[in-house]
């Protein structure tokens, strides 16, 4: 009797537990749920960087690979991102991109909208599926050569060299002397911009073309204008230079042509001719970037002066090449006339700018070819 009172007591307490379990006064214990942030968050800086007109690299690498992309509709592209805090959405974002080719022509965060002209009307315009068409050869063969001046413009050596061919046969020198030349030019030069307009596109056979066009080219020391014609050979599909000619100076044609004197057909600048050009090059752009031993590697062991030894010229021109904050050297109008096949002499006019002097010089050099460089072996400066 005793053992029935006591298992009955133990009963009767279980129950009024329970009874308290679902009393609503009783808090139960509710599952843990995670914050959970889905999708590419944009900050108010990428966004701010976004602009129209940048290539499709340029927005991945400002705002990364979107969430979603279709490969149907590769115009258009989608950056969602939303966050859940205790299983309830407290934020959401979307970035819808819209491009035009390579190009992105509009942005749509949901509550701004911005577009190129004519834009808009293109990027709602309904998917048409159209049968593949072949690739026209004079279109790839054009955004090659568009991609090498690019290149060249935003001073990328490596993509610039990339545009050649690998048995690409420079005039005058070595492909190798060539592209350590190439790569110190573009790597010294603080600014490159380089246009190309009047381009021609010939088409030889299926695996050979020719483009020809006027080019300018500036620099933060150099700046000329020159028509230039490049022969292209497609190899595991691409198009790369497998020949460069550089024709007459156009602005020396413009000012013939202003003078009343007839026009002639442009003729092509021999290697020694190019060499020179760019031995120039090299010595002002190595003086704009106020680097000494390079623009005193420019002067051959026989240059000499009349007011002091080499020696003694060399160190006064470091010190006031390291004294100067900046200094911009602008070369113009540049002549190169051989005199055999190791002298040569270059004018032009020259600008020098730095933080404490400037001038405007007619200047000649006389270069002397020593083993594959040319070499200054002497200068002469009249006052314009």
């Amino acid at each position: 009797m005793r053992t029935k009172l006591i298992f009955l007591s133990v009963l009767l307490a279980s129950c009024s537990d329970f009874s308290m379990l679902s009393s609503p006064s009783v808090t139960l214990l509710a599952p843990y749920k995670m914050d959970i942030r889905q999708g590419n968050y944009v900050t108010p800086e990428m966004r701010e960087k976004l602009k129209l007109g940048m290539t499709k690299s340029q927005v991945h690498y400002v705002l990364g690979t979107p969430m979603i992309s279709d490969a149907f509709h590769g115009n258009r592209w989608d950056y969602v991102y939303r966050f859940e805090h205790h299983g309830e959405i407290v934020e959401k974002q979307r970035l819808t991109l819209y491009f035009d080719g390579d190009k992105l022509v509009k942005i749509d965060d949901g509550k701004t909208e911005k577009s190129s002209p004519g834009a808009a009307q293109q990027a709602a315009e309904p998917v048409v599926f159209k049968p593949a068409v072949k690739p026209d050869p004079e279109t790839d063969v054009l955004k090659s050569v568009q991609g090498w001046a690019a290149a060249w413009s935003d001073r990328n050596a490596s993509g610039y060299l990339a545009a050649y061919a690998a048995d690409f046969k420079p005039e005058g020198m070595s492909l190798d002397v060539w592209k350590k030349k190439r790569l110190d030019f573009i790597s010294r030069a603080k600014d490159i911009e380089v246009t190309l307009s009047d381009i021609n596109v010939s088409m030889e056979d299926d695996s050979h073309a020719t483009v020809s066009f006027t080019q300018n080219y500036r620099s933060d020391g150099y700046r000329d204008q020159v028509e230039k014609t490049l022969q292209l050979v497609e190899q595991s599909g691409r198009w790369l230079i497998a020949e460069e000619r550089a024709g007459k100076a156009v602005m020396a044609k413009a000012k013939a042509q202003a003078n009343g004197a007839a026009e002639t057909d442009a003729q092509p600048v021999s290697a020694n001719q190019q060499a020179v050009q760019d031995a120039v090059k090299f010595w002002a752009d190595a003086w704009s970037a106020r680097d000494a031993d390079k623009y005193l590697a420019s002067y051959a062991p026989a240059f000499k002066l009349k007011e002091m030894s080499k020696a003694a010229w060399e160190a006064q021109r470091k010190e006031r090449i390291g004294k100067a904050h900046s200094i911009a050297v602008k070369i113009v109008d540049l002549k190169v006339k051989l005199h055999d096949d190791s002298h040569a002499s270059a004018t032009f006019m020259q600008g020098y700018r730095s933080d404490t002097h400037q001038d405007s010089t007619r200047k000649t050099l006389l270069l002397e070819k020593t083993g594959e460089a040319w070499l200054i072996v002497a200068e002469q400066v009249a006052k314009s």
